[in-house]
């Protein structure tokens, strides 16, 4: 008689080959470690530690309520895609959704538009280690080995996190584990300290915008003079749009997690819940144990705005526990950059796997030493290393990679959507919507589509901290006619068009017809 564990293995292994893949990659995770990444990727201290300047700045203490407005939008999404994890957990989470529900080319650009957008989060986020590193250590040289101390921290962060995700998913699985254990510990644990030690402000506090002008090259905001508070209210959402995305993390895990049709979903919807009350309860403890708000509103409409935060944090607990509390931050935004990788190298052998890349086959191979996506890990590193040699402003790099998440969520949700009024799903899986689905694909278009339009627009304070132009990342530009008209196109809008516009040459020019011709068709995609 067969091991009970033997016996879902094989059944893994089955469901895997349903959908056209081997088992090559190692099943080793259980619920919690498919959880533990997934959570990772969100991260709450990573998110609000690169942009809570931005969120104090733009909107006052007020801005913490944009994260319960960000928290449930996504939390929509997440339902939609606890849904698909049930039905394809495989290595890829919603390129292979798109392609399954939609057919080929909506499913290839969705992958497409999230590939770059996770690089773009891996730069993104490996840029916010030296922030609690530098805060700690404010010795460390402004130069190491001719490069900015920033951008020298974040690209050995890169390097060690590609060394530990090429060795293996289960090496990944521990020290990851570590990581939300300090996440933990640091976002709810120390924020209770802060709530119930160090409350310096009322509750009211909560409810005040900003205390003093915003200004800053080329815009200066005041209430009542151009943009009401409404305006810079969206434009402080911004930091909880950036710390809310990854929960799909636990769906792209699926190829090397147990039992993944039951395990996946409920890695979604916990990795979001368990970071909504996390946060919750950082925000509302940091923001209450502030003692002098005007010098911290200072520093964040300052050019030390990165400091911001850290400076709360060791006002409120003195210089020793202030560090403690933020070397654990140091350790949960390191393992957030080793998730965010370890996603985006599954997505690029996914897609190399199928063939839907250039130089496919390099990338979709599995190391037979690692059992891991050797080439797709070097290559993630290199891509996420390139945005230093354009900018070192975080905001930037965040903008773009924030954007194009949503952008590619939206996609796939158009596709489910799409796939649910054709009848899908067909099939019972452990976690399902029911009738529920329809609606719930429904607001979650309505609230993505609400938040592309804010990344268009943000106010009046868009051009300087959400949607900077060209011309302010590459001043060089400035006094070249051509390349001037170029340079005023905000970041945002300037990714899309050069992805839409060099995917859809790649495309349509070279890959459509091959995939077609090569027999696959629509209808397995729905066989489920």
């Amino acid at each position: 008689m067969a091991q009970p564990d033997l016996s879902q293995h094989e059944k893994d292994e089955a469901l895997l080959q349903k959908f056209g893949y081997k088992q090559e990659l190692q099943r080793t995770l259980g619920f919690l470690s498919n959880f533990a990444v997934a959570f990772s990727y969100i991260s709450v201290s990573t998110g609000t530690f690169a942009l809570f300047y931005l969120g104090l700045a733009a909107g006052g203490p007020a801005f913490f309520w944009t994260w319960p407005i960000v928290a449930g939008g996504q939390f929509l999404v997440a339902l939609n895609f606890a849904e698909l994890a049930s039905h394809f957990p495989i290595a890829g989470s919603i390129y292979q959704w798109s392609k399954r529900l939609s057919g080929f080319t909506l499913g290839w650009f969705t992958g497409w538009v999230y590939f770059f957008a996770g690089v773009l989060t891996v730069t993104s986020v490996a840029f916010t280690v030296p922030i609690p590193l530098l805060a700690i250590f404010p010795n460390i040289p402004a130069t190491i080995l001719g490069l900015n101390n920033t951008v020298f921290i974040a690209l050995v962060t890169i390097i060690l996190c590609t060394l530990i995700n090429v060795a293996g998913v289960r090496l990944v699985s521990i020290i990851n584990n570590v990581g939300v254990a300090a996440e933990i510990i640091g976002m709810f644990g120390f924020a209770l300290i802060l709530l119930l030690f160090n409350n310096h402000q009322p509750v009211g506090f909560l409810f005040t915008g900003p205390h003093t002008s915003l200004q800053s090259p080329g815009n200066e905001w005041t209430p009542g003079f151009g943009v009401t508070y409404g305006g810079a209210f969206i434009a402080a959402l911004f930091m909880s749009l950036f710390v809310i995305y990854g929960f799909d993390t636990a769906g792209t895990l699926g190829e090397e997690t147990r039992n993944p049709q039951k395990n996946a979903p409920r890695g979604v919807l916990w990795s979001i819940g368990l970071s909504f009350i996390a946060g919750l309860l950082f925000l509302g403890g940091t923001l209450l144990s502030i003692k002098n708000y005007p010098k911290i509103e200072g520093i964040a409409q300052g050019t030390n705005f990165l400091s911001a935060l850290p400076q709360i944090i060791q006002d409120a607990l003195g210089p020793f526990w202030g560090n403690v509390y933020l070397f654990v931050v140091l350790i949960a935004v390191f393992v957030c950059t080793l998730a965010i990788q370890s996603a985006t190298i599954r997505l690029m052998f996914s897609m190399g796997r199928d063939g839907r890349l250039p130089f496919g086959r390099i990338w979709g191979t599995v190391n037979p030493t690692f059992h891991t996506p050797l080439w797709a890990g070097i290559a993630v590193a290199v891509l996420s290393a390139l945005p230093f040699l354009v900018s070192t402003a975080i905001g930037v790099i965040v903008t773009a990679a924030t954007g194009l998440i949503y952008v590619s969520y939206f996609m796939n949700n158009i596709a489910s959507l799409g796939a649910r009024f054709r009848g899908w799903p067909r099939e019972k899986t452990p976690f399902r919507l029911g009738r529920w689905g329809i609606l719930i694909n429904v607001l979650a278009l309505i609230y993505g589509g609400l938040m592309i339009i804010n990344f268009l627009w943000f106010g009046g304070l868009r051009s300087v901290y959400t949607n900077p132009a060209l011309n302010l990342v590459l001043t060089s530009w400035a006094s070249i006619p051509v390349l001037n008209v170029i340079g005023n196109i905000p970041i945002f809008e300037f990714s899309l068009i050069i992805l839409f516009g060099v995917g859809a040459i790649y495309w349509f020019g070279f890959k459509r017809r091959d995939v077609i011709s090569s027999g696959e068709k629509r209808a397995e995609a729905l066989a489920d």
